[in-house]
């Protein structure tokens, strides 16, 4: 059986920007990724709409509302948003779920729920050492990453992703 892949806002446009979504399917072995309606609404309301929904392999599924009110209750999920408490507690309904999210916040507090979480270093580092990315390809999505998503790799790991 394989994992339910569930993407934060941040993880799903930041491969949207860079049209690399396949890469997760692929690394995955799955045929779907899940967002959390909140998550699909603050994507869907930019200009990556378009590009959301030409990708057919997203699914979009509301966790409980028993799990969601748990984690809104929850004080230490009250500073999260919308889509990342719908993230954390989807995660929490599907218990071979994997969570990418790139905030840091999320990350500690859905690992402390037991819920496994994937940062974008991560991921892309786990693709290099499955051999799904060489040099160059790695080389192109840190790039795009940094021009398109703005996002800011540590020169450590960018080192360590691209060497």
């Amino acid at each position: 059986m394989s994992a339910t892949v569930i993407l934060d806002a941040d993880f799903l446009s930041a491969f949207l920007k860079i049209e690399r979504l396949p890469l997760l399917l692929a690394f995955y072995q799955v045929e779907r990724l899940y967002v959390p309606p909140a998550v699909y609404r603050e994507v869907a309301v930019t200009t990556l709409l378009p590009s959301l929904l030409a990708f057919s392999s997203i699914r979009v599924e509301s966790p409980t509302p028993e799990r969601l009110q748990s984690v809104a209750n929850h004080d230490a999920f009250g500073k999260l948003g919308a889509g990342e408490q719908e993230a954390i507690a989807l995660a929490l309904d599907h218990p071979d779920a994997i969570l990418l999210s790139n905030d840091r916040q999320v990350r500690r507090l859905a690992t402390g729920c037991g819920v496994t979480v994937i940062n974008l270093p991560a991921f892309l580092l786990a693709c290099k050492l499955a051999g799904m990315l060489d040099h160059a390809a790695m080389a192109d999505i840190t790039a795009a990453l940094q021009a398109k998503d703005h996002y800011g790799f540590r020169q450590d790991l960018l080192e360590l992703l691209l060497g």
